[in-house]
């Protein structure tokens, strides 16, 4: 999350709002936030709602790291998977790309 932090204002430039999203609950969720200086909403989904919606959710109880770039028409463009997730440049490409 802090590459995509470092790189927050090119996602600005770019039309794009980045969101984190975890499992984490609220309280857990705000102190990664706030340690990470998140220029962008970061979500609690304990209950791993919004997980199981997009398919990442796992039976261990947490989701998988995993980056969708969402159009303004709320359709899924990308889907980023694996170290793909946590590096923002396929995202911004993606974004970018609209």
């Amino acid at each position: 999350m802090s590459a995509f932090r470092d790189r927050h204002g090119e996602f600005e430039e770019a039309g794009a709002q980045v969101l984190g999203v975890s499992t984490d609950d609220l309280e857990t969720q705000t102190r990664f936030a706030e340690s990470l200086s998140a220029p962008y909403p970061m979500l609690s989904d304990p209950e791993g709602v919004a997980a199981r919606a997009y398919g990442v959710y796992q039976e261990a109880g947490h989701a998988s790291r995993v980056t969708f770039v969402i159009d303004p028409e709320g359709r899924v463009r990308e889907v980023l998977e694996g170290a793909e997730a946590l590096d923002p440049a396929g995202a911004l490409a993606a974004c970018q790309r609209r």
